[in-house]
Order: C-alpha cells, then sequence, then structure tokens
C-alpha cells in the first residue's frame, strides 16, 4: 500500500500522460488519461483518471490483482465493503479482483451536480485487459 500512495503521489506530482488511448475500445465516462508501466516485464501498472459527473457506471469486472480508487476531488461511491459508501476528496477504496459492479439496481442516485476526479491504479498479467464490460 505504502508503494501505491508513493506512486499516486509521484504520478499527480508530475502530471499523467494524456494520450494513448484507443477511441473504439470500451471505457468508462470522463477518461481524461491512461497509461500502462512495465512493473517486472510480467506485470503492468494501470493508471487512469478519470473526470465526471453523476451518471451511471456500466457493470463490468475487472481481471486485475486489485484496483485502488482514489477520490483526487468531489464525491464518488463504491459498495466495495458489501455497503453503498460515499467517498470524498482524498478518501480510497479497494475493489478486490473480479469483483462484478457497475448498474446494480440498487445504487443510489447522484444528481449532475455531484462530480468525481479519480485517480485509478490497477496491476495486470503482462499484456491482460484490466476491464471486462459485461452486457
Amino acid at each position: 500500500m505504502k508503494y501505491l500512495t508513493a506512486i499516486s503521489i509521484l504520478l499527480l506530482s508530475h502530471g499523467l500522460y494524456a494520450g494513448g488511448h484507443d477511441e473504439s475500445e470500451p471505457s468508462f465516462e470522463g477518461l481524461i488519461s491512461s497509461e500502462i508501466f512495465d512493473l517486472d516485464g510480467k506485470m503492468d501498472m494501470h493508471v487512469e483518471r478519470r473526470e465526471s459527473c453523476g451518471g451511471d457506471t456500466p457493470k463490468h469486472f475487472h481481471p486485475a490483482s486489485g484496483t485502488l480508487v482514489y477520490v483526487l476531488d468531489g464525491v464518488s461511491q463504491s459498495k466495495s465493503t458489501g455497503e453503498w459508501k460515499k467517498y470524498t476528496k482524498n478518501e480510497y477504496w479497494f475493489e478486490r479482483t473480479d469483483w462484478v459492479h457497475g448498474g446494480d439496481a440498487d445504487t443510489p442516485a447522484m444528481s449532475d451536480d455531484d462530480c468525481q476526479s479519480l485517480l485509478i491504479i490497477r496491476v495486470t498479467e503482462k499484456d491482460k485487459d484490466h476491464t471486462v464490460f459485461i452486457k
């Protein structure tokens, strides 16, 4: 956990790379930047920054070694602990591997004024998808 925090601070202090996103691939609303870092030739670290207001997240899961979501600004929410919880600036949550979420019937409504700026970090096996959308 110390390393993810240090990496997050380093990336934020130097700015995130804003290129390299293929528009033909599915993505979440508000993708600002995305980059993949080679960790050891066997693992990749995916770092994304997203900004959005209101809206729903499509049903998906992450076949990654877990996902850390850090709220840079605004308000977001997650059911990663089993119950819905709101998160605000400088709070974060962890999503376990293969946890199916998004598009849940019990998702608390957020208004279009509820905006969020998020930093998302995932570690995957080399060249594996970090997110799988479910239709």
